[in-house]
């Protein structure tokens, strides 16, 4: 028998990606698992969409004798969009909650929806088409929707922003509405519409679907608003929108399980895991094959749910369906059960148990350790499936956690889904730690890559200047140990751009070189630096240095073992192919443990690359 030890892994909600460039300084593998790329293609546990704002201005004619109209306006007009970025304390997406980090988005996760930073502009202007007033009014609504229930609340507010001229105070009323399948039971939030500066509107909307027995229904919610001065009344809705992603409401998950409601879109996380030697052997298995085999389901592909035909696909592995029969080995485990992976509970299942590779997984003294029968000295990742020989047990204990991850995230016939494993096998350390990219460079006992794209000029208001490369995603393994660094200098990308930036604004506040991998936690290398502010980007009150510190002190602490890392990723964001400075830098942490389990330190955190009042963003 072949002894094939694993990683450990769990799959997490955020994916890294970048793309591989020419490197300054190349590492050799750091251990044995030969990994291209760390891209989890899996689809993320958060979605976003666009808020869907109508074009344009509507308009309508003042009614006479109003006090606008005796004020002169003969026109109101009323336009949405979003709000302009601004600099604030962001913090990052937890899990479970519905957070934004861009204004004018909506954001999803399986069981969430919100919106916020949408502005709703109220406009006066005379006969001759001089504004003389104008209020702006900021609209967020967020929900979450039940997992074993299928009446939720939305919960809207409207503040009123800022207020000019003839325009101290509107009045704002906002109806629901949902499609087939759904009610608004009750359609508005409020009903006294007033709203002025200091005093918002808040109130909930409330909704309800009764899908039948093994029915499913789809919808999207509706919103209809009402933006007037005090008194007036306005007889058609100036604005309004759709929720961009459909709602599910179901009675189909089956067994015990009664309706609820999800965001089908954003792909259901189903966990499994197992921890010392409590009936874990299937789940050990699950997670060599999500590992080792390169259709990697569950992590890199997803699985689909079939509730039909189980029966047969469990002949077609473990059965008499297999060209090659399940050996028995009662003798080494007395109650030997066939444990497939895929599950026959997907459409993935199924394979000829011949294709399979063949496991006995052990616990010993340092985890499960997986042995491959007639695996020979090479794994050969090209198998399509696993038939692992396990107590009767420990399939059970898999499979109750399969079937209360469908009821748990609302998985139907049909849903795509991703597999979280977590499992302690053999010899196991933090999964970054296993293998270094393409051009990555060793740092301490982790690894650094630093990757560029191409520039037509290394500064774009310098057209004489050459043609370069600008520094791009930069992603670092970062172990107990961490590498030096260097300090940053020299004439990079964009450096002459933000001189004359400065100079074109009558701007004396330092510029800085920012690192994407910050000097203490070993980041060096010119592709390693973009330019930026150094209060409000670099430093200060949400800036960059916040968050590197919380890396760097997490290494630091008496809880981050010599098995542990940290994958930490730093993208700048250009605004076109041609940008020489980013407007911002998107941040994301998460902690790798020796053991398989994955904690999110913080994601998706953006730093403007403006000074600490919000102003002069340098990027280009």
């Amino acid at each position: 028998m072949a002894l094939s030890a694993a990683l450990v892994l769990t799959f997490t909600a955020t994916g890294t990606s970048y793309a591989q460039q020419a490197p300054h300084e190349t590492a050799q593998q750091v251990d044995r698992v030969d990994r291209t790329d760390l891209a989890d293609a899996s689809a993320p546990a958060t979605a976003t969409s666009a808020f869907p704002a109508e074009a344009g201005e509507h308009c309508e004619p003042t009614r006479p004798g109003s006090k606008e109209r005796r004020a002169g306006a003969v026109e109101a007009c009323v336009s949405t969009s979003p709000t302009p970025a601004r600099r604030s304390s962001i913090q990052p997406l937890a899990t479970g909650t519905c957070a934004i980090t861009s204004p004018g988005k909506y954001s999803y996760e399986r069981f969430s929806y919100c919106v916020n930073g949408v502005n709703v502009t109220y406009i006066l202007r005379d006969s001759n088409g001089k504004e003389i007033g104008r209020g702006t009014l900021e609209i967020s609504t967020s929900a979450t929707l039940p997992k074993a229930e299928t009446t939720w609340s939305e919960h809207v507010t409207a503040t009123m922003t800022s207020a000019t001229g003839d325009v101290t105070a509107l009045n704002a009323k906002l109806k629901a509405s949902c499609g087939s399948g759904c009610t608004a039971t009750k359609y508005m939030p409020w009903y006294v519409g007033d709203v002025t500066l200091g005093k918002p509107l808040a109130g909930d909307i409330k909704y309800s679907s009764a899908p039948a027995a093994g029915a499913i229904t789809e919808f999207t919610t509706s919103y209809q608003l009402y933006v007037t001065s005090p008194g007036a009344t306005a007889v058609d809705p100036n604005a309004s929108w759709s929720n961009p992603q459909k709602i599910r409401c179901d009675n189909a998950v089956g067994g015990t399980s009664t309706a609820g409601c999800v965001v089908p879109s954003v792909r259901a996380q189903v966990p499994l895991s197992t921890q010392g030697s409590d009936q874990g052997g299937a789940v050990a298995a699950y997670l060599w094959a999500q590992k080792n085999l390169s259709d990697r389901w569950g992590l890199d592909t997803p699985l689909t749910r079939a509730v039909s035909g189980v029966d047969d696909r469990v002949s077609s592995t473990c059965g008499s369906g297999a060209s090659k029969p399940f050996a028995d080995a009662s003798d080494l485990i007395p109650t030997d059960t066939c444990a497939q992976f895929p599950f026959a509970e997907t459409s993935e299942g199924g394979t000829d148990g011949a294709r399979c590779a063949e496991l006995i997984p052990n616990h010993g003294s340092g985890g499960w350790v997986i042995f491959e029968l007639g695996g020979g000295a090479d794994l050969d990742p090209s198998k399509r499936c696993v038939r692992a020989h396990v107590a009767a047990g420990d399939k059970e204990f898999a499979d109750n956690q399969l079937r209360q991850g469908f009821v748990s995230q609302r998985v139907i016939d049909a849903d795509p889904f991703m597999l979280g494993l977590t499992a302690s096998l053999d010899g196991s350390h933090a999964e970054c730690l296993g293998s270094s990219p393409a051009g990555a460079r060793l740092s301490g006992n982790g690894w650094i890559l630093n990757t560029t794209a191409p520039v037509p000029h290394v500064n774009t208001l310098v057209p004489s200047s050459p043609t370069g490369t600008r520094a791009a995603a930069a992603v670092a393994c970062l172990g107990k140990t961490l590498g030096p660094g260097s300090e940053a200098g020299g004439d990079i990308t964009g450096w002459q751009d933000a001189e004359l930036y400065a100079q074109a604004h009558d701007l004396d506040e330092e510029r800085a070189r920012c690192h994407l991998i910050a000097k203490i936690l070993g980041g060096r290398i010119s592709d390693n630096l973009v330019p930026c502010w150094q209060v409000g980007t670099n430093t200060g009150a949400g800036s960059m240095w916040e968050f590197e510190k919380k890396v760097r002190d997490q290494v630091a602490s008496d809880t981050f073992g010599p098995d542990d890392a940290i994958l930490y990723q730093v993208t700048p964001m250009y605004l076109n192919a041609t940008s020489t400075i980013p407007v911002s830098v998107t941040m994301s942490a998460k902690i790798e443990r020796g053991d398989g389990s994955i904690e999110q330190l913080f994601s998706n955190v953006d730093i403007l690359n403006t000074q600490d009042n919000g102003q002069y963003n340098l990027g280009n």
